[in-house]
């Protein structure tokens, strides 16, 4: 596990850099399916890491600069989660905890701001006002509701508030709120991984140009919604929103950016484009087979790359063995003691199978076993590829 949160640090960089080059073909008016592929890669930073768990038979097909640069940056990130393995895991631990505490207090917090909220029929069905809040927000997962702050319909014409109600009720027609949970799920269990926040803020940017589509869709002036958004940047208060709810609020620079993008012409288009989708899901899926093939590219360091071997047949081969732990005194009271066990090598250097062939005692047998299973071997090469099915004798001898 530790060894997947230290490869997402490298991976998500081609994550990032496959997502931005989609979303650069994608004209700026297709806000929902840039969104769409923004997400899609927040899913890749989670999936592609754990990935490692499948095996791929075949590598020919990717680049060899590709096999090596990850090779090495793999090996590099096996040696550090070997090296200090529990503080990682203790401080990820931990990391994870806060995060988490946080969302749970922002849930309570949404909860109790839905309790006390009072109707506002004036303003449409499913509109509330509410004094705890600064910025309007859509909230609430199996029953989702408009609320706004209290303040707001005093201060704004009735046309900037019918703005801000299209808004959010299109965070509620296209699920942002089970979405925008996801995200800050990814965002706490990645929280130490920049690539993720670097994706969060597309996510975001994306995620309110789509609905401001749709609230142009609604039958609202593009420029008199632009002049809505030019009220709440001028309006702009410090407090943000609730992690867990949408806002027709961002930053002030995303307000301005959005303006810009109502005024030239950018926005209505609220169909997603799924060919486009289907396309990013699926070099996504080529680089998770292109990070867990058997030559090494997300293999912990185990094996090296073919290619790069000068003998393209050689046997299986152990790496690090791994010493059997033997009770203190034992070599005293059994001299001479010693064990052997027979491991089959899979293709991405693991122990696939384990059989103890001798042993001249049940402990030995056991220290010798779990030694196997935890040693690192580099397996059988058939023509220059890696192959399963690599025999090794393990052994062991304990003297007095």
């Amino acid at each position: 596990m530790i060894q997947a949160l230290m490869n997402s640090l490298w991976q998500g960089g081609f994550v990032v850099l496959i997502a931005a080059g989609l979303t650069a073909l994608v004209p700026q008016r297709h806000a929902a399916t840039r969104y769409t592929v923004w997400f899609v890669a927040l899913v890749a930073l989670v999936v592609l890491p754990l990935s490692g768990i499948v095996s791929f038979a075949d590598s020919s097909a990717i680049p060899g600069a590709v096999i090596r640069t990850t090779t090495v940056v793999s090996q590099l990130t096996s040696q550090a989660v070997n090296a200090t393995g529990l503080w990682i895991a203790a401080l990820w631990l931990a990391g994870v905890g806060v995060c988490t505490t946080r969302l749970a207090l922002s849930y309570v917090r949404i909860a109790g701001i839905m309790r006390s909220s009072v109707p506002a029929p004036h303003l449409g069905e499913g509109v509330f006002t509410s004094a705890s809040i600064a910025v309007p927000v859509a909230a609430g997962f199996i029953h989702p509701i408009v609320i706004v702050p209290d303040e707001m319909p005093g201060a704004l014409d009735r046309a900037d508030l019918e703005c801000i109600v299209a808004h959010e009720r299109a965070h509620i027609r296209r699920r942002d709120i089970l979405g925008n949970l996801i995200q800050r799920l990814v965002e706490s269990l990645l929280f130490f991984n920049p690539w993720v926040y670097v994706i969060g803020r597309q996510l975001v940017r994306e995620r309110e140009a789509a609905c401001d589509d749709w609230a142009v869709l609604s039958s609202i002036d593009p420029d008199r919604y632009a002049s809505c958004l030019a009220n709440l940047a001028r309006r702009k208060t410090r407090y943000p929103s609730p992690l867990l709810t949408p806002s027709a609020i961002g930053s002030r620079q995303m307000l301005v950016g959005r303006i810009a993008r109502l005024l030239n012409g950018k926005a209505g288009q609220v169909k997603t484009n799924y060919l486009v989708v289907t396309g990013a899901v699926v070099i996504f899926a080529a680089l998770g087979f292109a990070f867990n093939t058997p030559n090494g590219l997300a293999s912990g360091g185990s094996t090296v790359a073919a290619s790069n071997s000068k003998n393209c047949t050689a046997d299986v081969m152990v790496l690090n063995p791994v010493p059997p732990q033997i009770p203190d005194g034992y070599g005293k009271t059994h001299p001479n003691s010693q064990a052997s066990v027979m491991v089959t090598v899979a293709a991405d250097g693991r122990a696939s199978y384990l059989k103890i062939v001798n042993a001249s005692s049940p402990v030995i047998g056991k220290a010798a076993l779990d030694a196997a299973a935890h040693s690192t071997y580099k397996p059988e090469m058939r023509n220059c590829k890696a192959v399963s099915g690599g025999k090794y004798l393990f052994h062991i001898d304990v003297g007095p």
